[in-house]
């Protein structure tokens, strides 16, 4: 889905889904959101909103701590981040597993307090959490709006 028809740049990562590397997604997520002029505050709960969805697609197993512990057949975790002129799109994916946890759980709680629009949805043999945040204004459509004529 085109974040935008004017422009898209977008960033793919695949990471195994331990603990090690899952620590990338918000890493990579917050430099994204830096470079695009988010606050610290936004940046931080965009973090935060990526290791709720992580939690939510990566479920507790019985004997394993989630998920710092990776069994022979564990499927990477992948992660689009898209820029669009409006939006910054987080769409986190794994291959179908165990249901997603009950809409009105902690996680999703987190999720739709730190998130402009959340969604979820299983297409095929995968599941999806999507987060979109709108930018911040550009300093250059703060100059555009401070100089219009009425």
């Amino acid at each position: 889905m085109p974040v935008s028809d004017e422009r898209e740049d977008v960033l793919l990562l695949d990471v195994p889904s331990t603990g090690d590397y899952l620590s990338v997604l918000p890493t990579a997520t917050a430099a994204v959101a830096t470079r695009l002029g988010f606050s610290l505050d936004e940046i931080e709960d965009l973090r935060a909103a990526v290791n709720a969805a992580v939690t939510l697609l990566i479920p507790a197993e019985h004997g394993r701590p989630r998920p710092f512990r990776r069994k022979p057949n564990d499927q990477p975790l992948h992660c689009r981040l898209a820029v669009g002129e409006e939006t910054l799109q987080i769409a986190l994916s794994r291959p179908k597993g165990d249901p997603l946890p009950d809409s009105g759980s902690y996680q999703w709680q987190v999720l739709r307090a730190l998130t402009d629009e959340v969604e979820a949805h299983v297409e095929g043999a995968t599941t999806t959490i999507t987060i979109s945040q709108r930018r911040p204004p550009t300093e250059a459509d703060a100059d555009t709006q401070r100089h219009q004529i009425f």
